[in-house]
């Protein structure tokens, strides 16, 4: 029910293994009953004058409208507030956290109100993923050990790594100046070694920027590209490429094979964001699967020639991932749409540009 969700929330935001807490944590806030349950968590929005955006959310589709970061930090942004909790219990940064609800909040609130109505009761994978989460913010933030958690031990134990340190160094001095001779001169003093902090991140590895580029025609064969494991035929074959490529992101709506509605979504250097015109060029494909329930979408991720091939492997495949959740948010069911490997991933345009895509197309 939410696999697409968290998969797209840990490759669109840099959460990686956090996504699947975050989901779990947000589903246990929102059902809390305690607090009122959704209907009280959703009047926290009416009341800050979001109702016309809240409104759009129920039962899903694609007349959702997106919430900005500054309005989530109005709703959930006090001191205590959701975003604080899991800021801290998840140990990333705020920005992240806010961004990360902006998108989930539609696709969820869509997803708890079928027909767009409040339910008494919510599926199984709903109650257990709450009571998850529930049991996650119940628990120590990251980063807070048992001895803070303990109170006036926890002073102690905050600084006992310096109190070490400055032993240490007293102690080498006095070693030191006991092994100096009177006959032996000091010829310059040693210097002292630079330790590192021990809790400092390792920074995320990202893609490496563009190498020289490689001929056109050299296809990626890793075994992990494209979006499925199954090669098949590129779906170039069944939508016309349009007259102007894009230069970067955006969303292009054409008519595919036998007169059926495509799409072509192209994208940002090493990036997985789709374009916010999305829901807009979609509506022709959206509503024809969902006039014609034999149908399915078929998406092929696609990316340039350059850099490291086993990165721009999984990046397509990222894309595709990116591109099905879309499809999901505006109220397309994820059997509906099938992740496709093409049979070759990589420089399939003219341009490195063009080649940055994912293409979705309509299979009976």
């Amino acid at each position: 029910m939410f696999d697409v969700l968290i998969r797209e929330v840990a490759a669109r935001f840099g959460l990686g293994d956090k996504a699947l807490p975050l989901v779990q944590m947000l589903l246990a806030y929102m059902t809390n009953k305690d607090t009122g349950g959704l209907a009280g968590f959703l009047e926290k929005f009416k009341s800050a004058n979001l109702g016309p955006i809240i409104q759009s959310w129920l039962g899903g589709g694609p007349s959702a409208q997106p919430i900005t970061n500054t309005q989530l930090e109005t709703v959930l942004g006090s001191s205590g507030g959701l975003l604080s909790e899991l800021t801290s219990r998840l140990g990333v940064g705020r920005d992240n956290v806010t961004s990360s609800l902006g998108y989930l909040l539609p696709a969820i609130v869509g997803r708890l109100t079928p027909g767009g109505s409040i339910p008494t009761t919510y599926p199984p994978e709903v109650v257990s993923m709450a009571a998850a989460g529930q049991s996650l913010l119940g628990a120590a933030p990251a980063g807070v050990t048992a001895g803070t958690a303990a109170g006036n031990g926890g002073g102690m134990m905050k600084w006992l790594p310096w109190i070490v340190v400055a032993l240490a160094a007293i102690f080498g001095l006095s070693y030191c100046g006991k092994n100096r001779t009177a006959d032996a001169p000091v010829t310059g003093a040693s210097e002292p070694a630079v330790v590192a902090p021990a809790s400092e991140p390792t920074p995320m590895a990202s893609e490496p920027a563009p190498a020289a580029v490689e001929p056109a025609s050299a296809p990626d064969t890793s075994a992990s590209a494209g979006a499925a494991s199954t090669p098949a035929a590129s779906a170039d074959a069944g939508a016309a490429a349009p007259a102007d490529e894009p230069a970067g992101s955006a969303v292009v709506s054409l008519m595919g094979e036998n007169s059926l509605p495509a799409l072509k979504v192209y994208f940002d250097s090493a990036k997985t964001e789709v374009h916010g015109d999305f829901a807009t060029k979609a509506t022709d494909l959206v509503n024809y699967l969902k006039a014609n329930p034999d149908a399915k979408a078929v998406i092929s991720g696609f990316n340039d020639p350059t850099g490291d091939a086993a990165k721009n492997a999984e990046l397509s495949k990222n894309r595709a991932q990116a591109v099905q959740a879309a499809l999901v948010a505006q109220g397309v069911t994820e059997d509906r749409t099938v992740l496709e490997k093409p049979a070759e991933t990589s420089g399939t345009a003219a341009t490195n540009a063009a080649s940055r895509r994912v293409e979705v197309v309509v299979r009976k």
